[in-house]
């Protein structure tokens, strides 16, 4: 499999170390110069339409990378949300929202241990950097962000800040059958990584379908891949 990266940033090279750790990636190839160079398995990007997919941390425009990408036939995978990006290629997946917040988070309900049924209130809830808020509504993730404040946006979703370089997402189910939580907490760039890299790989392999597509709408193989590239995950469950 060969993954062309659009970025030169921390995440960009965080995901380049997650990628190249994969037995299936036989080549990374680098848009811009500035980045790590692992090996022979990672050279400056050439003739991008011989890539199975290109992967961005938003270097280039979004609207100029999915017309370059359009052209060469390669399917594109987005890591910042693209709210106004709702027509894509016709032939072809551009994966947008792939990071912890939109694409992570969402899809830990598919772990087996939220078991979420039609009668279950689900509420989803992650970290971003910056100052801690001083109330709102508390919210415990996985050592070592731990308790903290989280504003509620207007989709009910829950979003904490964190001051340092540690991250987290849950996900808290409540219903007759008691409460269930499924959470992640790391370094924050290791998560978005992670989370960047499984997206990726999952495109290169035709998971998601043709135009735009959200991260997150694949949650259950998102989930699966990024555990099965060692996200450990914590699990709390408590019966009425």
């Amino acid at each position: 499999m060969r993954i062309a990266i659009d970025g030169t940033d921390e995440i960009a090279a965080r995901t380049t170390r997650v990628l190249f750790a994969e037995r299936d990636v036989s080549h990374i190839g680098f848009m811009q110069s500035g980045m790590p160079q692992l090996g022979k398995r990672t050279a400056p990007a050439e003739d991008l339409e011989t890539y199975d997919v290109i992967l961005s941390t938003g270097e280039t425009a979004a609207t100029d990378l999915i017309a370059r990408a359009s052209v060469l036939g390669v399917p594109l995978v987005l890591w910042h949300d693209e709210p106004g990006l709702h027509r894509g290629p016709s032939t072809m997946p551009v994966v947008v929202s792939a990071n912890v917040g939109s694409g992570l988070a969402p899809s830990l309900v598919h772990h087996p241990s939220a078991a979420v049924t039609t009668s279950d209130t689900v509420t989803i809830a992650w970290t971003e950097p910056g100052k801690p808020l001083r109330k709102g509504e508390a919210v415990t993730f996985p050592d070592p962000v731990g308790p903290t404040w989280a504003a509620k946006r207007g989709n009910g979703q829950l979003v904490a800040r964190t001051p340092d370089e540690w991250s987290g997402a849950i996900v808290t189910v409540r219903g007759p059958g008691g409460e269930r939580i499924v959470g992640v907490s790391d370094l924050g760039t290791h998560l978005e990584a992670l989370t960047l890299a499984s997206v990726a790989l999952l495109t290169a392999r035709g998971t998601y379908g043709p135009s735009i597509r959200d991260a997150s709408g694949r949650g259950a193989e998102l989930l699966a891949k990024a555990m099965e590239m060692e996200l450990d995950v914590a699990v709390w469950r408590s019966s009425l």
